[in-house]
């Protein structure tokens, strides 16, 4: 018999096929028997190390392995796993179930050698402008990320969790409960997971401030000026650099922590826009942002400090001035974050590696605020960040998906990103080039074949935005098309030809003849919505409006997809961001 073709996923650092096939004859035969009782948590694996290694087929502790790592041998003999710690058994035990589901009658034989190239490999989830995914979706995100070999997730919330005597904040927006917190991070244990939990603590805290019970403690409670947009902006969005802040934000973790088992804590930090406006004017003006911002960073740091917690912030302020830097607290780790291709990742990374810090370096999907993802910026975005991580040293990566500006897009247009930038945390030369397929079967709990099809779909789809030159930063232009109010329409279509609008549109066709091979129906059906929202915004920069009528039944479908995945908190916001 020829050689084998193994589809395996994340493709492991080193593969020999020797020659050769090892029988599996049907149960209760030995060899079946080892791959049927093959763990699949965290307790099974610890018990199959420390289990007596006798047998053909059997598990063996070897320290040499690493934490993550294995040695995979399937020979005329037997299967022999060898592994360190029980992750390693895990990652080992997926990839020669991936090989048993190929062959199940006789496995070829060969040898892999494999581990991580980061030790972090992390993924964190919007789940606060406006969608909240139901405690199932959740549940199935954590089997999957299991199966990517994801060992951190972070649910990013502001005011999606149902913090005690702060109703009035959460209200409306189907948060997380304590005990469906508790519920995820058990399932993230079980797989090897740490569910570690996020709470901005500075920036980007307008779903707090918007209600008058927390407006006092806003830097300009009266609004401010986008310094980027130079837009004025009426609710505030970041707390003032004070004792009071302070006091609030403790509070707040005091709620939220004892929910997870990490021992670490990402406070956020990031974009706190209005520094200097309103309060802290004085204080910048006589210090510096920069400053004020840091020595107001570390009093935050010290809240997770002083609850035995490692805290990780976003290291965006500190990365404008690369000389404070080194003065941030030695035993934190900032999170560099870029979502746009080019982003200087080698320098920042080079930067903190220089300064022997641990960190974290944060990509994106690039999903958010488009209907149908832009799949050539979040490829090269990913791969310049995971190629940076492991020049430089970084502790690993937090792949982002956010959902700015009401979350319009479908989940499954994150999945190519994610099966990209996860396998290549795994190991980065091994998976340069992504299996899709694979990828989407993983996410979308399918068949290798259903995932080709929906690969297929989403590749077209995620290359809409290369029909148009004219770029915006951080989103699709189809979305801009749809969601732009009717005065700021021709901001977005200037520069953009009759032929591009053409070519767009026939590029959504082909992608529309795709998804109709999707045989399942929730992720046909929201692909299916996504291309024609795009389609629409399309006919919109053509000067056709979107008839009343049609923009009632999009609008319909879309509530109904939306409840498919997701709590019902933040529906009604997100609808209202459609069609300008």
């Amino acid at each position: 018999m020829a050689l084998p073709v193994l589809t395996l996923f994340p493709r492991p650092r080193e593969l020999t096929l020797r020659g050769g096939w090892l029988k599996v004859p049907p149960l209760p035969h030995p060899t079946a028997s080892f791959i049927e009782s093959l763990p699949s948590t965290v307790e099974e694996a610890r018990a199959a190390l420390a289990g007596a290694a006798d047998g053909a087929c059997r598990i063996v502790h070897q320290p040499e392995c690493g934490a993550e790592g294995y040695h995979l041998e399937i020979l005329s003999s037997g299967i022999r796993l060898n592994a360190g710690e029980a992750h390693g058994v895990l990652y080992g035990t997926q990839t020669l179930r991936q090989i048993a589901a190929q062959y199940p009658d006789e496995l070829p034989h060969l040898v892999i050698i494999d581990s991580p190239d980061l030790p972090v490999r992390g993924f964190m989830l919007d789940c606060s402008r406006t969608r909240v995914p139901t405690q199932a979706e959740l549940l199935d995100l954590v089997r999957a990320l299991g199966r990517l070999r994801v060992n951190q997730l972070q649910l990013y919330v502001e005011h999606t969790f149902a913090f005690r005597g702060h109703e009035d904040a959460w209200k409306d927006a189907s948060p997380l409960t304590p005990s469906e917190t508790r519920e995820l991070d058990d399932a993230c244990a079980a797989v090897g997971i740490e569910l570690v939990p996020n709470l901005n603590t500075f920036g980007h805290m307008e779903r707090w401030l918007r209600h008058p019970r927390y407006r006092a403690m806003a830097e300009c409670p009266e609004g401010w000026i986008h310094p980027l947009t130079g837009q004025f902006k009426e609710f505030p969005g970041t707390l003032r650099p004070d004792q009071a802040s302070i006091d609030f934000a403790g509070a707040l973790l005091d709620d939220y922590l004892p929910n997870f088992r990490s021992r670490q804590v990402n406070i956020g930090g990031d974009e706190p826009w209005e520094l200097g406006q309103g309060f802290s004017k004085q204080a910048v003006a006589d210090r510096g942002k920069h400053r004020v911002y840091l020595d107001h960073l570390k009093k935050l740091c010290a809240l997770g400090r002083d609850r035995g917690r490692t805290v990780q912030f976003w290291g965006d302020i500190l990365l404008e001035d690369l000389a404070l830097a080194q003065d941030a607290p030695v035993d934190t780790v900032p999170v560099v974050w870029g979502y746009d291709a080019g982003h200087p990742f080698k320098e920042q990374c080079g930067r903190l590696r220089e300064l022997d810090r641990a960190y974290l370096v944060a990509p994106g999907t690039s999903a958010w605020q488009s209907f149908t993802g832009r799949l050539d910026n979040a490829l090269i975005n990913q791969a310049e960040a995971v190629g940076a991580a492991v020049r430089h040293e970084a502790r690993g990566i937090l792949l982002t998906t956010w959902g700015d500006n009401g979350h319009h897009q479908p989940w499954p247009t994150a999945w190519l990103p994610m099966a990209a930038g996860l396998a290549q945390a795994w190991g980065f030369a091994a998976n340069a080039k992504t299996d899709f397929a694979a990828g989407c079967a993983i996410l979308g709990n399918l068949s290798l074949a259903e995932g080709q099809v929906i690969a297929a779909a989403l590749t077209q789809l995620g290359t809409l935005d290369g029909q148009i030159a004219k770029a915006n930063r951080n989103k699709s232009l189809t979305w801009d098309f749809l969601t732009a109010k009717p005065d700021a329409l021709a901001k977005f279509t200037d520069g953009v030809s009759a032929a591009e609008i053409a070519a767009s549109q026939a590029h959504l066709t082909e992608a529309e003849v795709l998804i109709a091979k999707i045989a399942d129906v929730t992720i046909r059906e929201e692909l299916s919505l996504g291309a024609r929202l795009a389609g629409a915004g399309l006919r919109r920069a053509a000067g056709q409006a979107v008839a009343a009528e049609e923009q009632a039944r999009l609008k319909k479908e879309y509530e109904a997809v939306w409840l498919r995945r997701s709590r019902p908190g933040g529906l009604s916001e997100s609808v209202a961001g459609l069609f300008g």
